[in-house]
């Protein structure tokens, strides 16, 4: 007997082991930029009430900054992103990061379902829970899962906690949602796209970042 499973949607997860020590800095550096223009939408994604609410965008160069930590995150991500493409079989010449953005969230804010197209692999690293331990929403994109004894293997959706230093992948074309933030104080996540470069004339439409 033989068993494939030929849809594969990789849920790819690690923690950063020096998290603890960057946490600070980086907070404040996000912080900085937050109180410049609080719970204002900035981002170049559309900003529906519907779709964003009671959150801070940054625009999408974050990971850019010349700042410590931001630049130790941003190669260890970078590390993880080689990877995490490896683990899912897409080998390149080099993986990029085409652009990068956090989210404040004050309490009752959120991000409702969306995607990140032109995306394989997409990054979100939880940085403050502010009180909350709410994480992030997939849903399943396979049509037909949804049966009482299926859902026993394939479950209509998958959802993560939220623990600082945590970091999830995921391809951009699964619809995900930030939940509603139930804490009292800001929540903090950066998320970031990627994409693989297999020729030297491949057109990356986004701003692409890398060491």
């Amino acid at each position: 007997m033989k068993v494939e499973a030929p849809f594969f949607v990789p849920i790819i997860s690690d923690d950063c082991d020096f998290f603890n020590e960057i946490k600070k800095e980086l907070v404040e550096i996000i912080m900085d930029i937050h109180k410049r223009d609080p719970y204002k939408i900035q981002g170049d994604f559309p900003n529906s009430i519907d779709l964003k609410y009671n959150l801070t965008e940054s625009d999408g160069d974050f990971l850019k900054i010349k700042e410590k930590p931001v630049i130790k995150l941003r190669n260890w991500l970078l590390d993880k992103l080689l990877e995490a493409y490896s683990l899912i079989k897409i080998k390149s010449k080099e993986i990029v990061i085409t652009d990068s953005w956090f989210h404040v969230t004050k309490k009752g804010g959120f991000h409702n379902l969306h995607t990140h197209p032109d995306t394989p692999l997409a990054g979100i690293i939880y940085v403050e829970s502010g009180g909350s331990d709410e994480g992030n929403l997939w849903i399943n994109p396979i049509f037909g899962y949804s049966h009482r004894i299926s859902d026993m293997w394939c479950k209509p959706s998958f959802e993560t906690k939220f623990m600082p230093g945590k970091l999830v992948f995921f391809p951009g074309w699964i619809l995900h949602s930030a939940k509603p933030h139930k804490g009292s104080k800001n929540r903090i996540v950066i998320s970031f796209n990627s994409t693989a470069i297999f020729h030297d004339d491949q057109v990356v439409h986004l701003s692409k970042l890398k060491k």
